[in-house]
């Protein structure tokens, strides 16, 4: 799984390398974002890491902050005999600060949200509270598409694990996204005054 992590991470990496700038985008533009990668979960969780799944609607509020509405679903197994499946399941509202106002910049995620998930077949699932930081780098394609790639930290409070206290999850994604609207985005054809004929 480490392997397949690491050439999605490359490739990405690369592919943002060779993409040309594009023009400016429009700060008020609508956008949904579809991601993938793995979570790895505290050692507490009793759950082994796995795929994840998630799907993001936003919108940028001006050329360096942005909010975004995001739910996840992470692949997990128990630690223990049975391996079971444990899927956990997390939504959460965050705040995006854009280190630069153009096509290609980094990003700082600070957000709050609930996260529910299996500890272990004694305890079943439980629901948590979950505060999100994350950094992140995002690539706009053109007018409408654009690549991400993040890592966010998950801290669930008062989760049911035995030594108590907050649990750290780990999640690293990357996904692709798709732009509409926006003020600035549209299209302005030009008004061409009438010529005047010669008398």
């Amino acid at each position: 799984m480490m392997w397949g992590l690491g050439l999605v991470s490359g490739l990405l990496f690369a592919g943002l390398v060779a993409l040309p700038a594009s023009a400016m985008a429009a700060p008020d533009q609508p956008y949904v974002n579809l991601f993938g990668g793995n979570t790895f979960f505290g050692s507490g969780s009793h759950l082994d890491g796995g795929g994840t799944v998630g799907l993001r609607v936003g919108q940028r509020l001006g050329r360096h902050l942005g909010i975004e509405a995001q739910v996840a679903s992470a692949f997990a197994r128990l630690q223990d005999q049975n391996q079971g499946n444990a899927n956990q399941y997390s939504g959460s509202v965050i705040g995006n600060y854009y280190t630069f106002s153009g096509d290609s910049s980094p990003y700082l995620s600070l957000g709050l949200g609930a996260s529910s998930d299996v500890f272990n077949q004694q305890i079943g699932r439980g629901t948590s509270l979950m505060g999100i930081f994350g950094l992140g780098y995002e690539q706009r394609i053109g007018d409408h598409f654009g690549l991400r790639f993040g890592v966010q930290d998950h801290l669930l409070f008062d989760t049911p694990q035995a030594q108590g206290g907050p649990l750290n999850n780990i999640q690293i994604t990357g996904g692709i996204s798709y732009f509409w609207g926006g003020s600035e985005g549209k299209r302005v054809f030009p008004i061409v005054a009438p010529t005047q004929s010669g008398s």
